[in-house]
C-alpha cells in the first residue's frame, strides 16, 4: 500500500475497522456521520503564513486568556494564554469552540431589518450606510424632542472597559438606563451588601483555602471561573507541597462536581440555608468559633438594643432556638452526625471557606441561603485573610458592575434631573433588576420606554419571566439588537445591527467572578471580519460623532482601539500593577511588593499599552488583607449577622413581610433563616430542579455542533433535552429508559427523553438548561426550556428574578 492511499484505499481502512468502532460505543449514526464526512469534498487546508495572535474569550464571565493560530487569513487553532492569570494556558471546552463560533454557518451576515411586524416579522438585509441612519435618526429624534430618557440600554456582554463606553454614550445622551444581566452570582453579591455593604461582588481565594463547603454552587461546571477553579481544584491535591484541601458538595444531586469532590453530601432540595445555619449551631455550642472576629469586626450576633431601646434578637438565639441538629436533620434529611462532623472538619482545618447556595445565571438564588453560608465564613474568621471570602478590589479609575441606576439627569443632556426606569429606591438592593423591565414596559412607569437597545444578551430566552419580556416587547416602538445569531430576543426587533465574533474585533474583559485580583485583558483582532458585522462600540462611537456636540465631546474616539488606549493611560496613572508575566515573574513581584518595591517592567503609558499587547494584559497580583474601611461599609461598620440594611426596608415593604409568613417587625426576617418549602400541588408529584452542565453554562452554548456534542455524557445525551429521573422513581412510574416522556407544570409542559440516573433524588427530576430555544442556530432550536415550566418571582427583594420550586408531573 501506498504511504498515501486513496479514497478507496481509505474506506477499505475505515471498513475493515468496523469491529473496532462498534465496540468502542460509536453509534451507528455517529458511522454515517464518518461515512458521510469521507465522502464529502476534500478540505482544503488555508495557504500563508503562520502566526500565533492573543485574545480573550467571552463564551462565559471567566474571560480567559486565548492563543490563537492562524494560516494565512485564516484562524485554526485556539489554546490558552500561558501567561493569563485567570487561566494560564488552560481552556474549558467552550473555549476551544471559539472556532465554530466564527464560522459558524447561521451567523447573521449584514445588517437585518424587520420589514414585517412583530408578530408576523419578515427580514431584508440592509447596507450598513442604511443600518446607521436608521438608528441616528430614532437616537437624535428621541433626544430633539426631550425623551432622551425613554432609551433602555441592555448589555449582557462580559467585559469591564466596553461597559464604560456604553455609560459614558448614555450618560453623553441623556440617559440613565444603562442596564446589565447577571453573571449568576447575584445572590452571593447580595448577601455580600447586606452583609457587608459592598457592592463590588465577592471573590474566593480557593487555591489556599484548606478546607471547602460548597452549597450546590457547581464550581466545576460553569460557576464564577471554571478554568480558574479547576487550577485551584488540582491544587488542592498537590502532593509535591504536602498540602491536601478537603472539597464537600451539598446538593441534592450527584453533580460532575459531586462525582469529583472528596465527599457528596446529599440533601433535601432548597435546604442548603437550614444545613448552613445547622453546622453555625455546632460551631456556636462547642465554642469553635473565631471569638477576637466576632468581638470585634461582627454586629448582631448577640441580642442588640436599638437607639429607642427595643431589643433585638441575635444571630446566635435565632440558630440555637430554631437550628438544634435535630430539627436541622430533620429538614435537611442529612444525617445529625453527618452535621457534626462537618462542622468539626470546617472549624479545625482554616482558612476554611463556604460558598454558594445554588445559582447560575439563568437562576440567581436565594439572598437568605446565601446570607446563611456567607455567615459560616464570618464565624470562622475566613473573611479577608488569604484562603477566605474577599471583596473585589476595583480597576484603576472606575469600578464593576453596572452603572447606578438612581442617577439623576435630565432627558436631552447630563446634567439635569430624571429618574431611572427601574427605580432602585424601591429595591432592596442598590443595583436594577433587568427582570423588572416587563412590568416598567407594560405599565409605562415612571414613563414609556420609546427605545430598547439590546447587546449580548436574550433576556427573552434566559430570564425566568422571558414570556413576559416578549409580551412587553411589543410595547416598545423601536428596538435594536446586536447579536451575532437571530436569537429569541432579537426575533421582536425593528433592526438587528450584528456584532463581531471576539476575534474579529478588539477584545478585554476584566476581573472574573469570584477572582480575587484586579486584572485587565485587551487583545487585538486576530482576522478580518469574515461577514458585514460591525463591533457595536464602533457602531455608538459614530452614532456619537453624527450627533455631534456633547456627545462627540465626551466621546471624541474614532475607534475602540483609541477608547482602549484611553484607559490604558488611567491604569498606568495609577502607578501599580504589573503586565502578564509567568508564575516565576509573579513570585517574585509579590514579594518584592510585600518588601515595599514596585518594579514594573513600562515606564510610560505607551509601553504599558506595548506589553498588555504582547503579554494579553494587566493586573495586580497583591491583595491587601484586612482593609476592614473597605471590606465593611455597612451602618455599623462591622459584618452584620443582623443586616439593618434589610431592617429598613421591610418596615416600607410590609407586604413583603405577610408574603414570607411573618409579621412586621420580626427579627427573622433580617437574619439568615431557611425559607418555607412548598408542598406539591395535586396532581403534580415531582420536583422539577434545573441544571446546568459546563458545555451550555449561562444557558448559551446551544447553537455550536461541539458543545452540543458533549452536553451530557454522564447520561449518554446530547442534541435533544434529556430528563434525569431516579431508576426508583421510573419503577414506581412505569417508564424506561430512553423513552420520549412529557414532563408537564402548572405554567406549561416539554418533551425530553428519559434518561435514568442514580444520582437523582428519588422525587426529584432535572433537566438542563440552555435547550429550548424558538429561534436562531439549525442547531439551537431543539429541546425544552426549563424556564419555561418553572414558577418564577419576577420582582424578588433580592433584586433578581428568583425561579421558585416548580412541581411536575411525567408521562408518557
Amino acid at each position: 500500500m501506498s504511504p498515501k492511499p486513496n479514497r478507496r484505499e481509505f474506506l477499505g481502512i475505515v471498513g475493515g475497522g468496523a469491529l473496532g468502532v462498534a465496540t468502542s460505543g460509536v453509534t451507528l449514526k455517529g458511522l454515517s456521520t464518518l461515512n458521510a464526512a469521507i465522502a464529502s469534498e476534500e478540505v482544503h487546508v488555508p495557504r500563508g503564513p503562520e502566526a500565533w495572535s492573543l485574545s480573550v474569550c467571552s463564551l462565559c464571565p471567566a474571560g480567559c486568556g486565548l492563543r490563537v493560530r492562524t494560516i494565512g487569513k485564516r484562524a485554526v487553532k485556539i489554546q490558552g494564554n500561558p501567561l493569563h492569570p485567570v487561566n494560564r494556558g488552560g481552556l474549558c471546552p467552550r473555549g476551544l469552540a471559539g472556532l465554530q463560533v466564527l464560522y459558524h454557518p447561521d451567523r447573521l451576515r449584514a445588517p437585518q431589518q424587520n420589514v414585517g411586524s412583530r408578530e408576523a416579522p419578515r427580514w431584508k438585509e440592509i447596507s450598513w450606510e442604511e443600518a446607521m441612519e436608521t438608528l441616528t435618526r430614532h437616537l437624535r429624534e428621541l433626544r430633539e424632542r426631550n425623551q432622551a430618557h425613554s432609551v433602555v440600554w441592555v448589555d449582557g456582554r462580559y467585559g469591564h472597559l466596553r461597559h464604560r463606553l456604553f455609560r459614558k454614550f448614555f450618560d453623553a445622551y441623556g440617559s440613565p438606563n444603562c442596564l446589565h444581566t447577571g453573571t449568576g452570582l447575584e445572590a452571593a453579591r447580595a448577601a455580600l451588601y447586606l452583609q457587608q455593604g459592598a457592592t463590588e461582588g465577592v471573590a474566593y481565594e480557593l487555591e489556599h483555602t484548606r478546607y471547602l463547603l460548597s452549597f450546590s454552587a457547581n464550581v466545576l461546571e460553569g460557576w464564577g471561573s471554571p478554568v480558574s477553579n479547576m487550577r485551584a481544584f488540582g491544587s488542592w491535591r498537590d502532593a509535591e507541597a504536602g498540602r491536601r484541601t478537603k472539597f464537600v458538595q451539598i446538593e441534592p444531586r450527584m453533580s460532575l462536581t459531586a462525582a469529583r469532590a472528596d465527599e457528596w453530601v446529599a440533601l433535601r432540595p432548597g435546604t442548603e440555608a437550614a444545613l448552613a445555619l445547622g453546622i453555625a449551631y455546632v460551631l456556636i455550642t462547642e465554642g469553635l468559633c473565631d471569638t477576637r472576629f466576632l468581638a470585634e469586626h461582627t454586629f448582631g450576633f448577640e441580642d442588640w438594643r436599638d437607639a429607642s431601646g427595643r431589643s433585638h434578637m441575635g444571630f446566635r438565639s435565632l440558630v440555637l432556638s430554631e437550628y438544634r441538629l435535630n430539627q436541622v436533620a430533620a429538614i435537611t434529611q442529612v444525617p445529625l452526625e453527618t452535621i457534626l462532623r462537618l462542622a468539626r472538619e470546617f472549624a479545625g482545618n482554616r482558612p476554611a471557606l463556604a460558598i454558594g447556595g445554588p445559582q447560575c445565571p439563568t437562576t440567581p438564588g436565594d439572598v437568605y441561603g446565601a446570607m446563611a453560608v456567607h455567615s459560616l465564613n464570618a464565624l470562622v474568621g475566613s473573611l479577608e485573610v488569604p484562603g477566605g471570602a474577599l471583596v473585589r478590589p476595583d480597576l484603576p479609575q472606575g469600578s464593576h458592575g453596572p452603572h447606578p441606576a438612581n442617577t439623576e439627569r435630565e432627558p436631552g443632556g447630563t446634567n439635569h434631573a430624571r429618574e431611572s426606569v427601574i427605580r432602585v429606591e424601591e429595591s432592596l438592593l442598590p443595583w436594577p433588576d433587568v427582570s423588572r423591565l416587563p412590568q416598567v414596559l407594560l405599565s409605562r412607569k415612571p414613563y414609556p420606554v420609546q427605545a430598547m437597545l439590546i447587546h449580548g444578551a436574550d433576556p427573552v430566552f434566559s430570564l425566568p419571566n422571558g414570556e413576559e419580556f416578549a409580551r412587553a416587547l411589543e410595547a416598545v416602538p423601536f428596538v435594536v439588537s446586536f447579536a451575532s445569531f437571530l436569537d429569541d430576543t432579537a426575533a421582536h426587533a425593528d433592526l438587528i445591527l450584528p456584532d463581531h465574533t471576539d476575534l474579529e474585533k478588539w477584545q478585554e474583559s476584566a476581573s472574573p467572578p469570584t477572582f480575587a485580583f484586579p486584572l485587565q485583558s485587551i487583545s487585538p483582532p486576530v482576522v478580518a471580519p469574515v461577514h458585514q458585522t460591525r463591533d457595536a462600540a464602533e457602531v455608538l462611537l459614530r452614532v456619537a460623532r453624527a450627533m455631534g456636540g456633547e456627545m462627540a465631546e465626551a466621546l471624541p474616539y474614532s475607534t475602540a482601539e483609541e477608547f482602549l488606549r484611553s484607559q490604558v493611560a488611567g491604569i498606568f496613572a495609577a502607578q501599580t500593577g504589573y503586565s502578564f508575566s509567568t508564575s516565576l515573574e509573579e513570585t517574585w513581584n509579590r514579594m518584592s511588593e510585600r518588601a515595599g518595591w514596585w518594579a514594573p517592567t513600562f515606564s510610560s503609558a505607551q509601553e504599558l499599552w506595548e506589553e498588555i499587547r504582547l503579554r494579553g494584559g494587566w493586573w495586580e497580583p497583591t491583595y491587601s488583607y484586612g482593609e476592614w474601611n473597605r471590606a465593611l461599609r455597612t451602618r455599623s461598620g462591622r459584618f452584620e449577622f443582623y443586616s439593618q440594611r434589610l431592617a429598613e426596608w421591610t418596615v416600607s415593604h410590609p407586604e413583603f413581610v405577610r408574603a414570607g409568613g411573618f409579621e412586621p417587625g420580626d427579627d427573622r426576617l433580617c437574619l439568615p433563616h431557611q425559607l418555607r418549602l412548598p408542598e406539591p400541588p395535586e396532581g403534580f408529584p415531582f420536583l422539577l430542579l434545573p441544571v446546568e452542565v459546563l458545555p451550555l453554562a449561562g444557558g448559551t452554548g446551544a447553537e455550536i455542533p461541539y458543545l452540543q456534542q458533549i452536553a451530557g455524557p454522564h447520561v449518554f445525551e446530547h442534541w435533544e433535552s434529556w430528563l434525569e429521573m431516579n431508576p426508583e422513581t421510573a419503577k414506581k412510574l412505569g417508564v424506561e429508559d430512553g423513552e420520549w416522556i412529557w414532563v408537564e407544570s402548572p405554567r406549561g409542559r416539554g418533551r425530553a427523553r428519559l434518561r435514568l440516573f442514580e444520582g437523582a433524588r428519588p422525587g426529584v427530576v432535572h433537566l438542563p438548561l440552555g435547550y429550548g430555544r424558538t429561534q436562531g442556530s439549525r442547531w439551537a432550536c431543539r429541546g425544552v426550556n426549563p424556564l419555561r415550566l418553572v414558577a418564577s418571582e419576577p420582582y424578588s427583594p433580592a433584586g433578581v428574578a428568583r425561579a421558585l420550586p416548580t412541581f411536575v408531573r411525567v408521562y408518557v
